[in-house]
């Protein structure tokens, strides 16, 4: 059974998880639950958790800044739900710039949708716009590892 360090969100403890459990792990330290995304379902971030979530994630985060009313956002999600599915190395994540203004905003975020990739911490590639699945995988090979 194979076993991943992974840092809590809310206090930054190192925490030793098992990949294939069905519980959702706890923090050792302060008891908050530790997200792994296993599932093909991008998480749903906010102002209020998204610089934990980013800052103490154990693989690249990918987040898409979108709205509800934005078309190209609506065409891009569908996209994004089958990159979850295709791999395993790069974690999916929204964040609606309507109801979490502050995020969008302290990374100037101007046109959406805009996909931003960070690792450790750090963004490290931004993509405007929708575009096909090829197109993504393409631009993100860098960071998509072979499981």
């Amino acid at each position: 059974m194979m076993s991943i360090i992974v840092k809590c969100p809310a206090c930054g403890t190192k925490n030793r998880i098992k990949e294939d459990s069905t519980q959702t792990p706890l923090c050792g330290k302060c008891k908050t639950p530790i997200i792994i995304q296993q599932s093909t379902a991008p998480i749903i971030l906010s102002d209020k958790d998204f610089d934990n979530f980013i800052r103490n994630s154990h693989k690249p985060v990918l987040v898409d800044f979108w709205a509800q009313w934005c078309a190209p956002c609506r065409i891009l999600a569908p996209v994004l739900e089958s990159f979850a599915k295709s791999q395993h190395s790069i974690i999916v994540a929204k964040l609606d710039t309507e109801r979490n203004p502050l995020t969008p905003s302290k990374f100037q975020i101007f046109s959406i949708p805009t996909l931003i990739l960070f690792d450790g911490g750090k963004e490290v590639k931004r993509i405007s716009g929708a575009l096909p699945l090829q197109e993504l995988e393409a631009l993100l090979k860098p960071w998509i590892t072979v499981n």
